[in-house]
């Protein structure tokens, strides 16, 4: 396809996909439109008449609204042991602010409330709790399994009589919750009740509502509740709506207290009529359910299935502040003024959730009736908070990136040479860059979402993507090129049927300990540039009939076009080739990651945990390529230590920092093996710098890899006599004549006179070839083994230094 139609094709599909959804009801939309808004000021009228404790089943008192009916058979026996509960939790934490006000001590602490079965009394026990007045932002922590609905009855639900317009698709009731404990998470949203109501005493709020445990798939169940919140006192009542259950037109009948009862009803009955009223002139779809529990879920519509409806009573605790700094504090927050003497503490609230058709009750898991170090109940940053804290994450691994690119390029400019080159393995340079890939990608889905950080997060993943697309791919080319004839070479191999990687190496290497004699001298190949003698039995050449003459097919060959793959054509196609599997693959590694999140906790774990370990094994490939080609040197120190722990850093952060941006669990057990693993591929390395590239590998495995030649052997001196392993210039210098130290010709006589000698025992003097010089190196003396060298290193004459790190210093060539 030519570029201008897939840029216009392009372009029409982003216009549809951004385009808003505007369609207007059809005519049967408009007609359950029409019965719902009737249901709905039916619903209203009774909550306007409705007194407190008009809904009790121990005295047989009910209200005639959906879900609230006798004939419905919903748990509402267990409603008030649900608000005595939630009262007890109420309570517990005034008692506790009390007692800290009784003592002089500091504010309290979500996660220091301890038995408080007594209240002390005192002269300060009437001032008010420091409690934030706005509570939108994010709280998470543990739920467990309350005791208040063991041996209740499980009710009994007619779905047919609750909907009867309505055909259910299965009967098995979604977001049940069957697990002991698991997490919760509560994400609040209270900026539109401020433009509605200037009195401070109720105001509405909205509840994102995430419910996860071990049997859950994704990030478990996610509904929203809708409900009121009282400034006052700190207190939260939120529900759920939908067909079977006319939660937010019931809503006051759940509240704790006649006064809260009132404040809830008078603040419903305005802002109800007003979503009504929206309701009957509205022209779009979403008119169809403004309290749905499942807003974001068209299947809901057209695929119904029955779910477990919820009531939540949340009780925020007294934050570390005095009173007097709490308005100031959430001004600044809201406007900022760039004020840092005002802290932001965390908001810290204790959950209750009662589910009324399910029968099930769960508390957040924390004091009293858990020690502090199992739960704190739920906790979090308020919403700007949580925004700026998001911001400097994102722009610290901005940083991160920025650090990693930069040894990159250091490293790009240290492997300028074809030798260099092709000493690193290109799957090592390949994996970092598919992380940097990765996060580019998912930067920028997030940055789709998540508007407040949109810019730190489009400008970290293109910081990502110039790391992948312009240095890092061009490093991988520049590697892959200078690899070519490898794995030409294997191909041919393979082609040939020749399996063995050892017999290959064997014909084209010289062996390791070959003997080198002055004798053998005339053995050793001719240089490149040498006239070399011709076959004296030349084999002949047979051509057959359509071959012809050597001059026939030079005529021929001149006068048809040359139709062969030449060389650059073939390196064009497999960089193209390589572009295309480095890209597909991160596509197919991004949609699985992100298909990941609807799989159950166990196995998204397993795979997040794999995923990470794969990515932090990227030295892996590297000590692999220095065993098979025995090389060294291969990268920077800089580099190496440099990029495993830039890499390690995020993880430390979503594993060892509790207040995270994305909500991980703290595990530092798992962040301990991550590191562990990552610095023990840096020590891996460091060892075969130091030891050779193949010290760990044990004699059974070494005839699976290639035969290498070892530049830097340990002499020894029983060696002297047969030349193994000895350079050419010591057996030269020791077998010449007395009389070679006289000659004049000679501008170092003394020291090659002096050539086999050392300056103690275990050291030899040896004349280099290549830069002339006389050097003196360490050898094994042959009483190494008798033990009675007198010295106090080894035993053999020679220290450790001397005969693993001293021997780099010189060089043995075939």
């Amino acid at each position: 396809m030519d570029a201008p139609r897939l840029l216009v094709l392009i372009f029409i599909l982003l216009v549809l996909f951004a385009s808003p959804d505007t369609q207007t009801p059809s005519p049967s939309q408009q007609h359950h439109l029409d019965r719902l808004v009737l249901q709905e000021r039916h619903a209203l009228a009774l909550l306007a008449g409705s007194r407190f404790g008009d809904l009790n089943a121990a005295e047989n008192s009910w209200v005639n609204v959906t879900g609230l009916r006798k004939q419905d058979g919903y748990a509402w026996g267990m409603l008030p042991e649900v608000q005595e509960r939630a009262r007890q939790q109420a309570n517990a934490i005034v008692e506790a602010w009390q007692r800290s006000l009784q003592h002089d001590g500091p504010t309290i602490d979500a996660g220091n409330i301890e038995n408080t079965n007594q209240t002390l009394p005192g002269p300060k026990a009437d001032q008010p709790m420091p409690l934030y007045r706005n509570v939108t932002g994010i709280v998470h922590g543990h739920w467990v399994r309350s005791k208040l609905a063991d041996g209740a009855k499980a009710p009994v639900l007619n779905l047919t009589t609750l909907a009867p317009r309505v055909t259910y698709t299965t009967e098995k009731y979604s977001r049940n919750i069957t697990g002991i404990e698991g997490v919760l998470r509560v994400r609040l949203d209270e900026k539109k009740s401020e433009l509605l109501l200037a009195d401070t005493s109720v105001r509405e709020i909205t509840a994102e509502l995430t419910v996860e445990d071990e049997f859950s798939s994704g990030d478990g169940w996610v509904m929203t509740l809708h409900g009121v919140h009282y400034p006052q006192d700190g207190s939260i009542v939120l529900t759920t709506t939908g067909r079977r259950f006319a939660g937010i037109f019931t809503l006051p009948h759940f509240t704790l207290s006649e006064k809260s009862f009132a404040a809830a009803r008078q603040i419903l009955n305005g802002s109800l009529d007003t979503t009504i009223k929206r309701q009957e002139t509205s022209s779009e779809t979403n008119a169809l359910s403004p309290w749905s529990s499942s807003p974001q879920s068209a299947s809901d519509l057209f695929l119904p299935t029955p779910h477990c409806e919820y009531i939540m009573y949340l009780q925020q605790h007294p934050i570390d502040v005095g009173i007097t700094e709490v308005e100031p504090i959430e001004t600044e927050l809201r406007d900022p003024t760039g004020r840092l003497d005002l802290p932001s503490p965390h908001m810290a609230m204790s959950a209750l959730i009662f589910s009324p058709d399910c029968g099930f009750v769960l508390e957040s898991k924390g004091p009293p009736d858990f020690a502090p170090q199992h739960g704190q109940h739920l906790q979090g940053p308020k919403m700007e908070t949580y925004i700026r804290s998001s911001r400097r994450a994102i722009l610290a691994f901005a940083v991160l990136v920025c650090a990693e690119l930069s040894l990159l390029l250091r490293q790009m400019r240290e492997a300028s040479t074809p030798s260099t080159r092709s000493r690193i393995s290109f799957y090592t340079i390949a994996i970092m860059a598919m992380g940097d890939g990765f996060v580019c990608m998912s930067f920028l889905v997030i940055s789709i979402i998540l508007d407040a950080a949109f810019l730190p997060l489009v400008a970290t993943a293109f910081v990502s993507f110039l790391s992948v697309s312009f240095f890092g791919m061009k490093f991988l080319m520049d590697i892959w090129t200078v690899q070519a004839p490898e794995r030409v070479e294997r191909r041919r191999q393979q082609e040939r049927g020749d399996g063995s990687m050892n017999n290959a190496a064997a014909i084209l290497a010289p062996a390791q300990n070959a003997v080198i004699t002055s004798a053998s001298l005339d053995t050793l190949p001719l240089p490149a540039t040498a006239t070399r003698a011709a076959s004296p039995n030349p084999p002949p050449a047979v051509l057959t009939q359509t071959e012809g003459s050597p001059g026939d097919n030079q005529n021929s060959t001149d006068a048809q076009p040359n139709t062969e793959t030449t060389p650059t054509n073939t390196a064009r196609r497999e960089l193209s080739a390589l572009y295309t599997r480095f890209y597909l693959l991160l596509l197919v590694l991004l949609f699985l990651t992100l298909y990941s999140t609807s799989w159950p906790s166990l196995f998204r774990t397993v795979y997040v945990r794999l995923l990470s370990m794969s990515y932090l094994s990227f030295y892996i490939p590297q000590i692999y390529r220095n065993i098979i080609r025995n090389c060294r040197k291969a990268l920077q120190w800089r580099f190496v230590v440099g990029q495993a722990a830039l890499r390690v850093l995020p993880m430390a952060y979503l594993y060892l920092y509790r207040e995270n941006v994305l909500f991980v669990e703290r595990d530092s057990n798992w962040m301990i093996a991550l590191c562990g693993w990552s610095w023990f591929q840096v020590w891996i390395l460091i060892s075969q710098e130091l030891f050779g590239p193949r010290f760990f590998v044990p004699g059974v495995c070494s005839k699976w890899i290639p035969a290498a030649y070892d530049y830097h052997p340990i002499l020894r001196e029983e060696d002297e006599e047969t030349g193994a392993s000895f350079p050419i210039g010591f057996t030269q210098a020791a077998t010449s004549s007395p009389d070679a130290a006289d000659s004049p010709s000679s501008s170092n006589n003394i020291l090659v006179s002096r050539i086999g000698e050392g300056s103690g025992k275990g050291k030899k003097l040896f004349d280099c070839a290549i830069c002339m010089q006389c050097l003196e190196v360490p050898i094994v003396p042959r009483d190494a083994g008798s033990g009675n060298t007198g010295t106090a290193t080894t035993g053999i004459g020679v220290g450790v230094k001397d005969l693993v790190f001293s021997r780099r210093a010189y060089m043995v060539t075939p």
